[in-house]
């Protein structure tokens, strides 16, 4: 499952600080005198301790005025040297002047994937764009969704199966054949679409118990799909290589830049045998083995390529290892539990 884009958001500001703040401690969701903070450093100069606290916003449009004036009373109650808040979005105008009153330095945090795309693409083509993909649970009404991370969603399209008495279809082929059986569809922005499905039908995907189901959705769009020159790796595995990492003041100026594959985003959890974990970076997830020395011995468990899934054995260096981040979601802990018995039994 895709990490909550809040707590995202947070773990990048927290390695970005950790990789740039040599001999300080940064820590992750801590507590400061009975209030929460995202992220906080503490570090020594001379006889003197300080601490700077970190407020991280992920919201979908700009961050109001009335977060920085809470902020300003959470900070002081902890006694903070130093206040920081960091958006996705910026920031509503009447946050700057309050935030120069209460010395609070505003910052915003960017993405950025650097492809150079007339090197990669040989032509673009019209397309359909499916995504939000669910089914409709016919016993209890709940909604069964179709992750999409990490190239997962195309897998699922392709190897989930729809059982029913005309026989077992995947998905793709549901929505090829319902399509045939529809007028045209002209899709100038996104179109929500329910397919319903036959009597008795259920859901059987990979690595998990069948389900009946009633119902499809799933959201389009037209767009233009880009034709790679040759073969290569899937595109998002491209684009998490290419991404940097961006802090930068209220003039647009960078303050830290780093890409997104150097960030150790697992700094502060070393890797253990025996857990699961995630590279942010490649969407990949992974069991550790074991430890021998300086070397570790990871599983590939999910790696999503094409719309197949990608399995193999690898040993690393274990200074590599604060790049992962262990996975805790117990649904899909239950999933790649499952995937790797499966795989173990195979060999």
């Amino acid at each position: 499952m895709t990490p909550p884009p809040g707590k995202r958001l947070e773990r990048l500001v927290a390695a970005i600080h950790h990789a740039e703040s040599t001999g300080a401690e940064v820590v992750w969701n801590d507590e400061v005198n009975g209030r929460q903070f995202d992220v906080t450093i503490r570090f020594k100069f001379g006889l003197h301790s300080y601490l700077t606290v970190i407020e991280c916003k992920d919201y979908s449009s700009k961050v109001s005025v009335e977060k920085i004036d809470a902020f300003v009373t959470k900070a002081r109650d902890a006694n903070a040297n130093k206040t920081i808040f960091i958006s996705s979005r910026g920031y509503q105008s009447g946050c700057f002047p309050v935030a120069e009153r209460h010395g609070i330095q505003l910052l915003v945090l960017s993405e950025t994937a650097e492809v150079s795309i007339p090197e990669l693409i040989e032509r673009f083509t019209p397309g359909l764009n499916i995504y939000h993909v669910s089914f409709r649970d016919a016993r209890s009404g709940e909604s069964i969704e179709f992750e999409d991370w990490g190239g997962r969603l195309s897998y699922l399209m392709n190897h989930s199966k729809l059982v029913s008495i005309e026989g077992q279809k995947t998905p793709n082929q549901l929505i090829y054949e319902w399509q045939l059986t529809q007028p045209p569809i002209n899709i100038d922005s996104e179109t929500k679409i329910k397919v319903p499905l036959a009597s008795g039908t259920k859901l059987r995907q990979p690595h998990g118990e069948d389900v009946p189901v009633d119902e499809m959705l799933l959201t389009c769009s037209f767009i233009e799909l880009a034709l790679s020159k040759q073969p290569g790796l899937d595109n998002h595995i491209r684009q998490g290589i290419s991404t940097r990492v961006e802090l930068r003041d209220a003039s647009g100026k960078v303050q830290h830049s780093l890409r997104l594959v150097d960030l150790p985003l697992g700094y502060d959890a070393p890797v253990q045998p025996g857990h699961f974990y995630e590279l942010p970076s490649i969407f990949n997830r992974y069991y550790c083995e074991k430890i021998e020395g300086d070397l570790v011995t990871w599983t590939v468990v999910e790696s999503y390529q094409h719309g197949h899934l990608f399995q193999a054995t690898l040993t690393q260096k274990f200074k590599y290892s604060s790049h992962y981040v262990e996975v805790t979601e117990p649904k899909v802990l239950a999933r790649l539990k499952e995937m790797l018995a499966r795989l173990k039994a195979q060999k």
